[in-house]
């Protein structure tokens, strides 16, 4: 399965879910390829920041994603790793044989973000013990061909934009915009911390203003 790994996959239609576990925290992706080509959807294939992908497959059938694959962005296998329940670990193993390498693991460890396995933006709530899901990047903020920002409108029609700016996955910036054109920025200062660094407005034109410009 493992030497597998780096060749074409067969999407069978509309797959089912399947839990991924990062760090601790659960996510669903949906199962839409079959990589051992047993009739049955096993894999998940997800882009990451840098523009490769990581395949986290279910290979035991038990719903829980227990191996995964890191790719680079030529379709390249560059990593491996298999996910140990009793450490809630995943270890990194070499991808043609299954074998534990005894390594630091990229491709779902400390080097995968879990919102790079989900491609939402995840923030840190104050007071709340549960991070949030701004969901996927729509908008590149610091226009570098990268999209670092997701969108989330209230039910009283302010905006909320989360920017990964350092691309770990996690939102280091909040700007809101409200009903009436008040921008605040605030950016991530540790565990349930935001601190408002800048305050302004749209102009006539949508364009933002910092409050220090004001004549």
């Amino acid at each position: 399965m493992y030497e597998d790994a780096d060749q074409d996959t067969t999407a069978t239609g509309h797959g089912d879910e399947m839990t991924v576990t990062v760090d601790g925290e659960q996510y669903e992706l949906e199962t839409e390829f079959d990589i051992n080509k047993d009739g049955t959807n096993d894999t998940a294939i997800v882009t990451t920041d840098d523009g490769g992908q990581v395949a986290f497959t279910d290979s035991d059938k038990d719903g829980d994603a227990d191996v995964a694959v890191e790719l680079d962005d030529k379709g390249n296998v560059v990593g491996a790793a298999r996910y140990d329940e009793a450490s809630g670990e995943w270890v990194p193993i070499d991808p043609k044989t299954g074998d534990a390498t005894g390594e630091e693991s990229s491709a779902a460890g400390e080097g995968t973000p879990a919102a790079s396995a989900t491609g939402d933006i995840i923030v840190d709530v104050p007071d709340d013990p549960e991070d949030m899901s701004a969901g996927a990047a729509t908008v590149d903020m610091n226009k570098d061909g990268k999209n670092d920002t997701a969108v989330v409108q209230s039910e009283n029609g302010d905006v909320y934009a989360f920017t990964d700016s350092d691309g770990d996955g996690e939102a280091d910036q909040m700007t809101v915009i409200e009903s009436d054109g008040s921008v605040s920025i605030s950016q991530h200062t540790g565990e349930d911390e935001w601190a408002e660094v800048e305050k302004g407005h749209l102009d006539s034109q949508g364009n933002y203003v910092p409050d220090s410009q004001r004549s």
